[in-house]
């Protein structure tokens, strides 16, 4: 019995919705995990009486976010999007697959979660709903994600002699062994080596700032589509996406908003199904170490150009973006992303320095690939990454 939780004693786990009772994966390098559960309540009242005539239940709403460091292990995202459901490394290729999510529970004199819990969390039918990507310059590379579903029960146990209301949930329990022994750390090599002059570094191991996989060589990076390709349009960027010595890069986000929305029918109260509103907005925010302002000229009518119709051309073009790491991580947004904004802020008397975050925005391209994704066709799309990374 636990007197209390904290890291040491609790374990996330996947499996994908329908999937065999042994298909349980723990999720390595896990720095956290929240679940919210709302009741949904609509009130009726009626004429005569000032007290309330009945308080309606509704669907209820499980949110289960959670974030993990890049580390070589399998991502969050490919966790939870390894069902028969998934049809490509592509957004919409990942749109409908569900997952189970079990949370257990150790006792807290346990050194690692190894053998069974001691009680268990388990979510049913759980849907990606937003994920992101984060590069900083003084913290580890992570991820992060939110899933959400319809269904949560809390296996009966010696810690949990009956848990308030449904006692079934109407699925068969199947509790997640604790998958560490206390001797688990990243994996020192991989299944793949990077070429080029990140061909050293290993896809295990937590990746940081020196970790972001950029090719010193300009040519090279322009179709090497294991390296960062980053908008032209940034001071220091080459014209091959490449972030030479004036780039000064001091972080990244990429992410995305599902917004899923629930769709009903006659005859039952739960959804049958939880659909992404495409289109998907994607985002990307490149902070970099001003050396020479933004130099990025703004104008009302565009800029001057030979146009026939209106004798002026837009402000903006088109990029593309891709972001790789040494220990796998692949993320391409395509070739239409158009910066958004522009942030030019601090240099202060107080001594600090200037930075500038470029926000680009395009949609429903967001194709994320990893060497260890579960996925029965992980090979095969690693294998052929270039079509999905944008050789």
């Amino acid at each position: 019995m636990a007197n209390r939780i904290y890291f040491a004693n609790q374990q996330v786990a996947f499996k994908p919705n329908g999937g065999a009772a042994d298909t349980w994966t723990a999720a390595h390098g896990v720095q956290s995990v929240a679940v919210t559960t709302t009741f949904n309540l609509e009130q009726a009242f009626e004429l005569g009486q000032l007290t309330i005539y009945e308080n309606i239940e509704g669907v209820p709403d499980i949110e289960i976010t959670s974030s993990k460091v890049l580390d070589g292990y399998p991502l969050l995202y490919h966790l939870s999007t390894s069902s028969s459901q998934t049809t490509s490394p592509t957004l919409a290729g990942r749109s409908n697959a569900s997952c189970l999510v079990a949370l257990g529970i150790w006792p807290d004199t346990d050194n690692n979660a190894d053998g069974a819990p001691s009680t268990q969390m388990e979510a049913s039918g759980m849907f990606c709903s937003s994920i992101g990507y984060n590069f900083p310059l003084e913290d580890n590379f992570s991820e992060d994600i939110t899933l959400v579903g319809n269904n949560k029960g809390w296996e009966v146990s010696t810690d949990n002699a009956g848990a308030l209301g449904c006692t079934t949930p109407g699925w068969g329990f199947d509790t997640a062994s604790g998958a560490f022994d206390g001797t688990d750390v990243p994996a020192a090599t991989g299944a793949f080596t990077l070429p080029g002059d990140v061909a050293a570094v290993s896809v295990g191991g937590i990746n940081r700032r020196e970790n972001l996989a950029i090719n010193a060589t300009d040519a090279a990076n322009a179709g090497g589509v294991d390296y960062t390709y980053l908008p032209t349009q940034i001071p220091g960027v080459s014209a091959s996406g490449w972030p030479g010595a004036n780039a000064h890069l001091q972080s990244i986000t990429v992410s995305t908003d599902l917004g899923r929305e629930e769709l009903f029918e006659l005859g039952t109260r739960q959804p049958y199904a939880r659909i992404v509103t495409f289109p998907v907005e994607v985002t990307c925010d490149i902070e970099c170490l001003s050396i020479s302002g933004d130099q990025i000229n703004a104008f009302a009518d565009g800029c001057a150009g030979t146009d026939p119709c209106t004798g002026v051309q837009d402000n903006l073009v088109a990029e593309k973006i891709r972001i790789a790491t040494c220990e796998g991580t692949r993320i391409y947004i395509g070739t239409q992303n158009k910066l958004a904004s522009i942030n030019y802020g601090g240099g202060d008397a107080g001594g600090g320095n200037v930075t500038i975050t470029y926000s680009y925005s395009t949609f429903n391209d967001f194709n994320v690939l990893h060497p260890r994704d579960p996925h029965t066709d992980a090979t095969g799309w690693w294998d052929d990454r270039g079509t999905y990374l944008g050789a």
